[in-house]
């Protein structure tokens, strides 16, 4: 199962394990306790998006066929197939509430309020994986053209300009958050 899930979150991983070593580096951590912290959330911070399915298909709808098929992949405990399922099906949920520009400019901004506050490395680290991990997911839909699930909350869809410029202040903002921290 561990091969199973590494399949799919490998570069979700490989961007979690980076930022955990560029946060290590630039606090320059000693205790052994606060450098597992750091780890561990950058390693949450990888699955947190994914929570999107759980709240679609528990809370937003769940009389939907994705949400019924889901529930019971997980209600008979087979975790592998829930993964693969919501691997293989997640362009079927169209307006994703985790997934989004919105949820995105929340998880900046809560970025860098979480930083600058004296939360435990595993909040701060959570919060920043999520974070990378979003604009890994939005640099996603720009590369395969469908921005407009990514944009859904909007009336109007930004151009590729305009999303590239949304997506050069994010990073700046994660620049920020880093330097911050």
């Amino acid at each position: 199962m561990i091969k199973k899930i590494f399949e799919y979150y490998k570069i979700p991983l490989l961007i979690s394990i980076f930022l955990s070593i560029t946060v290590l580096a630039l606090t320059l951590e000693k205790n052994a306790l606060n450098i597992s912290l750091i780890i561990a959330g950058a390693l949450l911070g990888s699955f947190f998006l994914d929570l999107d399915y759980l709240l679609y298909a528990f809370f937003l709808e769940p009389k939907a066929d994705f949400s019924i098929t889901l529930a019971g992949h997980l209600k008979n405990k087979e975790y592998r197939s829930a993964l693969a399922y919501i691997h293989y099906h997640k362009n079927d949920i169209g307006d994703k509430t985790l997934n989004s520009a919105l949820f995105q400019v929340v998880l900046a901004g809560a970025s860098l309020l979480v930083v600058s506050s004296s939360s435990s490395y595993l909040v701060k680290l959570l919060v920043l994986s999520a974070f990378v991990n979003s604009l890994y997911r939005l640099a996603e839909h720009y590369y395969e053209g469908n921005t407009g699930l990514w944009f859904w909350a909007l009336k109007v869809k930004p151009d590729k300009r305009a999303t590239i410029y949304y997506s050069a202040a994010l990073v700046a903002i994660l620049i920020l958050s880093l330097a911050l921290i």
